[in-house]
């Protein structure tokens, strides 16, 4: 059985020392090659019982955000991938991350389609082996947030237009409850939207380039994935 990759040892560590530092940015390509970065909360990493060099990361997102769209239907981009660029500034580390990206929506939404969990090694020993089930993850990740949080899912579609400028955002759901918890119709409605457009975002790294800068001289190692091992490789910071 393959060993964890040692990048991913320094990571929780620095993670489990740092937890507030929990926002990395992810890049996609949109249809035109042109490249878009936004900044996505880490929830979780997973990793198969009978696979540890195989993690992957959790983060969320709306359904209805480009990014989506970037990773899933762009046919410049067959393997859906992505890169992910992480500072954790308290350790002065940074990882940057080659990553294939599965969009884990509402099982009735119509992107749900393009979700082949045997795309990705990692995942699918989550599924077959694990009996991981990604609906009830995806609920639960959805539970644990908090009411406010959860409430930023009945918004209008990221990125539209403002047509009544930000005085339209005042009517605004502010608070949803969590699955099971809804008891007047008002609740129902907004806990239903929200999960509908709540979606998961699934990273299995293929590529590593981890750099130490609190550490003088500098250090910088990069890692490639072949297979379920890791090569790693001393490169110059």
């Amino acid at each position: 059985m393959p060993s964890p990759p040692r990048w991913l040892a320094a990571l929780q560590k620095t993670i489990a020392e740092h937890s507030k530092d929990n926002v990395f940015q992810i890049a996609s390509l949109d249809s035109n090659n042109i490249p878009h970065v936004r900044s996505q909360i880490y929830r979780t990493t997973l990793t198969p019982k009978l696979h540890p060099s195989l993690p992957i990361f959790i983060s969320s997102t709306d359904i209805r955000t480009p990014k989506v769209s970037q990773i899933i239907f762009n046919p410049s981009n067959p393997g859906s991938k992505v890169e992910v660029c992480w500072w954790i500034d308290p350790a002065k580390e940074q990882f940057r991350i080659q990553a294939r990206a599965f969009i884990i929506p509402s099982p009735s939404h119509p992107a749900h389609e393009k979700l082949d969990v045997q795309a990705g090694k990692g995942l699918y020993a989550l599924v077959k082996e694990d009996k991981v089930d990604l609906e009830d993850l995806r609920r639960d990740t959805f539970n644990s947030m908090s009411s406010h949080m959860k409430a930023s899912w009945c918004r209008p579609q990221p990125g539209s237009v403002l047509k009544g400028g930000y005085e339209e955002s005042k009517s605004w759901p502010e608070k949803v409850p969590k699955i099971g918890e809804a008891e007047t119709d008002e609740d129902k409605k907004n806990l239903e939207m929200a999960l509908g457009n709540f979606a998961l975002v699934a990273l299995e790294p293929e590529e590593v380039d981890y750099v130490e800068l609190g550490i003088v001289p500098n250090r910088r190692r990069r890692f490639v994935r072949k297979g379920e091992d890791w090569t790693e490789e001393y490169v110059v910071p």
